[in-house]
């Protein structure tokens, strides 16, 4: 595993933003740019999601909680004055929302100040709300001190299979587990928006490879388990920072809350019959576009400083293919193992440190 790119707060930006830099897609904006976010507007501050857009991913019970997270983002930015930038979300996902009926999302203009405008977005689907969400806008301000987390080193993303390539690798190694060919088989049906390639998940955490590549990395060494990987749009994104935003908001919530459960063998967690839910997801926002965009390649460094109480916790960083740290995430949810049912309350197990 070759470590070819890093980076850190002194990394060059481009000077061009365009999307005409190394590592955009190729061809013009999408006229219908990310069909997964797009919302019907009802009124100034009401807005819908049609059945025909909403996704559940295979095996889920409900509709992809970024899913939902990116809508309310697109709802409530229509809603800001101009010149506003978003510095911040907090969100908790109430209820599992289903793909087969709309979804209404009803923003409230909480403060529009000089400098910071808030808005509150709830989500409500069949009479139940299923989300909310608050979001703060700030008017861009200089700065003279600053400072960020270090990129790790790792691979390229042009350097690592894209996800169907890796999928069927392993479904054509004889060595891979039989339920984890049945689960690919699955996942090669849906052509994700988002092209991803992996560097380090729940797959590949066992191998030789990935041990080494493991015990270079400080997140290891605090006995954190942890999930690496490239991702930017497919196509071509318009240069609407709304619409860039609520794509990273989409994707932040792919593989966040997995993190935690990644060191676990891989057939034992699923064995287990899991129940897995995003329970509350805040981002904040360090850099404002176009000093990055969601169709350039970002890399989502994924770490888990604790699962207990069928809840597990995990940090996330988005960095430029430069080095450049653009977004920090954090998420709860639930991970409830079925084996663990009959279990009492407040189990203690053993410590890793």
């Amino acid at each position: 595993m070759s470590e070819d790119v890093k980076g850190g707060d002194d990394a060059k930006e481009p000077a061009v933003h365009d999307g005409s830099r190394v590592g955009a897609p190729e061809g013009p904006p999408e006229e219908t740019h990310f069909k997964a976010i797009i919302l019907e507007k009802i009124d100034p501050n009401l807005f819908i999601a049609k059945p025909e857009y909403l996704w559940k991913p295979p095996g889920a019970r409900a509709v992809f909680g970024g899913q939902v997270l990116g809508q309310a983002l697109a709802a409530t930015s229509q809603t800001v004055a101009k010149g506003l930038s978003l510095h911040s979300l907090h969100a908790y996902f109430v209820r599992a929302g289903q793909p087969q009926h709309p979804i209404v999302y009803d923003v409230k203009r909480i403060r529009d100040g000089k400098s910071f405008a808030t808005r509150q977005v709830a989500a409500k689907q069949e009479g139940h709300w299923i989300f909310t969400m608050q979001a703060s806008f700030q008017r861009p301000e200089g700065y003279s001190v600053c400072h960020q987390a270090v990129m790790p080193p790792v691979p390229s993303p042009d350097s690592l299979p894209t996800e169907q390539e890796r999928h069927r690798l392993l479904l054509a190694d004889p060595g891979t587990d039989p339920l984890l060919k049945q689960m690919l088989q699955f996942r090669l049906k849906h052509v994700n928006p988002i092209d991803v390639r992996v560097v380090l998940d729940s797959i590949n955490w066992s191998s030789k490879e990935a041990e080494q590549f493991r015990s270079k990395q400080t997140l290891s060494g605090l006995g954190m388990p942890s999930q690496l990987m490239w991702f930017r749009v497919r196509n071509r994104l318009p240069d609407d920072e709304y619409v860039h935003h609520a794509v990273l908001a989409y994707q932040s919530d792919a593989g966040l809350l997995g993190t935690a459960r990644v060191d676990i063998p891989w057939r034992q967690f699923w064995q287990s019959q899991p129940m897995m839910a995003s329970l509350d997801h805040a981002m904040w926002f360090h850099q404002p576009f176009p000093l990055w965009r969601a169709d350039e390649w970002l890399l989502y460094v994924m770490y888990s400083p604790r699962l207990s109480g069928a809840r597990g916790l995990s940090h996330g960083h988005i960095f430029t293919q430069e080095g450049r740290l653009v977004v920090s995430c954090t998420q709860e949810g639930l991970i409830r193992l079925g084996t663990d049912r009959d279990l009492p309350p407040f189990v203690q197990t053993p410590s890793k440190l």
